[in-house]
């Protein structure tokens, strides 16, 4: 049903329900069989408005009725739906759990090529050359057996490094998202680009005991972060891809329209793992202070709660309205 249809299909409804918020009658007054009546009606409006990707400005004046409908019905205020900690503690493991497909999907992409290049490199290490170039693999060799590696940068360079690695961790989230946008593939041949330069590169240096003492404590940490944010990215910009090339009974721009409102926490998500990687990444992973074992322990411990964190978070409290009608 197209959005001007909807409207005049139901505006008798909500110019009823305007006039008796205006004018502020009682429950009583009203009669307990009357407004609760038409109050569940307006969250099915509200419901289908948010399903079908009508105009925000329309999603917003039905959001306001229900809120103001509510504090007349029961007497209190409604929480908003969408606030930031409701996004990251609930939403945000839910919607990433409704789209495994589709992480899965980036998930081979990624570790299934960075398995296989890493392997045939520790087997074959004349292969690395054929993925990337001398030059490069000489310089990862040189950053991971420098000396000044074990003794640290500095407080001041840790700083200068803690912008640097949000500026290149967002770069990639950014690049992935936009390219999976583009009906999805591009995002999964990112993934496995991705998984290729890092399966390259952790066994190159794997390969040389020096670096890869250096390597593995330095990335253990804040690549459960660093790794999780960039999939997720991925995942976003498939689901806004995919909606453009089916956009289903709706027009494209209502599809992507609305997988972008089911994608926003994803991507709020994917931005606050980001940072939290940078953060560990400058601050923690080059620090000699902590011992290799230390660093393990608390890599071991953020993999786990990444995981779990996703896994369970979110299965209790209330859904969105649209969502609960719309499963």
């Amino acid at each position: 049903m197209k959005q001007k249809q909807f409207e005049d299909q139901n505006q008798a409804l909500w110019t009823q329900i305007s006039a008796i918020l205006e004018q502020k009658k009682s429950q009583s007054a009203l009669g307990l069989q009357e407004f609760p009546a038409l109050y569940r009606r307006l969250c099915q409006n509200l419901a289908l408005t948010l399903q079908r990707g009508y105009s925000p400005a329309l999603s917003d004046y039905l959001q306001h009725l229900v809120s103001a409908s509510h504090q007349l019905l029961y007497g209190t205020v409604v929480e908003r739906p969408m606030t930031l900690h409701n996004w990251l503690l609930q939403e945000f493991p839910r919607r990433v759990r409704e789209e495994w497909r589709l992480l899965l999907w980036v998930s081979l992409a990624f570790w299934g090529v960075a398995g296989v290049t890493g392997v045939l490199v520790w087997l074959h290490p004349d292969l690395a050359y054929s993925f990337s170039s001398p030059q490069e693999l000489e310089k990862y060799r040189q950053m991971y057996t420098a000396t000044d590696t074990a003794k640290g940068r500095g407080a001041e360079n840790d700083f200068v490094m803690f912008g640097f690695y949000i500026w290149n961790n967002v770069s990639i989230d950014f690049r992935t998202f936009g390219a999976g946008v583009l009906c999805g593939i591009p995002a999964l041949l990112a993934m496995a680009y991705n998984g290729m330069h890092g399966g390259v590169i952790a066994a190159w240096l794997s390969l040389d005991p020096v670096s890869r003492a250096h390597f593995w404590p330095f990335v253990a940490t804040h690549s459960s972060f660093e790794i999780t944010g960039m999939l997720l990215a991925g995942v976003a910009g498939m689901r806004l891809g995919l909606a453009l090339l089916h956009p289903g009974r709706l027009s494209r721009r209502h599809a992507v329209h609305a997988a972008s409102g089911r994608m926003f926490p994803i991507i709020v998500g994917a931005a606050v793992m980001t940072f939290i990687a940078a953060f560990f990444e400058a601050f923690w992973s080059a620090n000699p202070t902590f011992s290799d074992s230390t660093k393990y322990i608390v890599a071991a411990i953020c993999w786990t709660s990444v995981l779990g964190f996703l896994i369970f978070s979110g299965r209790t409290g209330i859904r969105r309205m649209g969502d609960r009608h719309a499963a």
